[in-house]
């Protein structure tokens, strides 16, 4: 009688034999939760976001270049750039500065933006500071052809607020689709104003 019953008592066990492995996973999955958390918030302490979106558009870089540094045209192609105000200096000569004005959505902000390097149908970088955030953005023109230049934008984005740092990556494809849709918006800027390039 007492080997049936321990027999018995051996059947049950072996039956749930395999939740051991399941507080096992669950374990790792919330220590791998917090541990994500943990990596987040330390790599964002001093951390920026880097964005790079680029296109070839079959236009010359001595088309393109005048959209890229002119601030009356800046606000037509480049995303959530409403307003761009020269303060002192040409825009397309190094050290600079013009009044940027932002809106996205019901939000508004501006930022004082300075011409940090130049070369002309080339390169045009800038830096830029705001109450919220500090950018670099840097357009490169690469010719392909006579009638083909290679455009390519890279921004970086510091949230001055650590929280918002900490958070930003709920906002990552939003900037990146953002230099999709200036890119975009580029091309058909030139498309209407430049007109089709010849190569002869």
């Amino acid at each position: 009688m007492a080997i049936r019953q321990r027999a018995r008592i051996g059947e049950v066990k072996d039956s749930f034999q395999d939740w051991n492995l399941l507080h096992k996973s669950v374990v790792v999955l919330i220590v791998s939760f917090f541990a994500g958390i943990v990596y987040n918030a330390v790599n964002v302490i001093d951390g920026a976001f880097l964005f790079e979106e680029e296109a070839t558009l079959p236009y010359s870089t001595e088309a393109i270049w005048p959209w890229i540094y002119d601030a009356q045209r800046r606000p037509d192609w480049q995303a959530y750039v409403i307003d761009s105000t020269p303060y002192t200096g040409d825009p397309q000569e190094a050290e600079s500065t013009r009044l940027i004005f932002w809106q996205k959505g019901y939000d508004r902000w501006h930022a004082i933006e300075r011409t940090s390097e130049v070369v002309q149908e080339r390169l045009y970088s800038t830096y830029q500071e705001s109450d919220t955030d500090r950018r670099w953005l840097r357009v490169e023109l690469v010719p392909v052809g006579p009638c083909e230049t290679r455009v390519r934008i890279e921004e970086t984005i510091f949230p001055l607020d650590y929280e918002e740092r900490f958070w930003f990556f709920r906002h990552r494809d939003e900037a990146q689709e953002r230099l999709e849709i200036s890119l975009g918006a580029l091309d058909r800027w030139l498309e209407s104003k430049a007109g089709s390039c010849d190569a002869g």
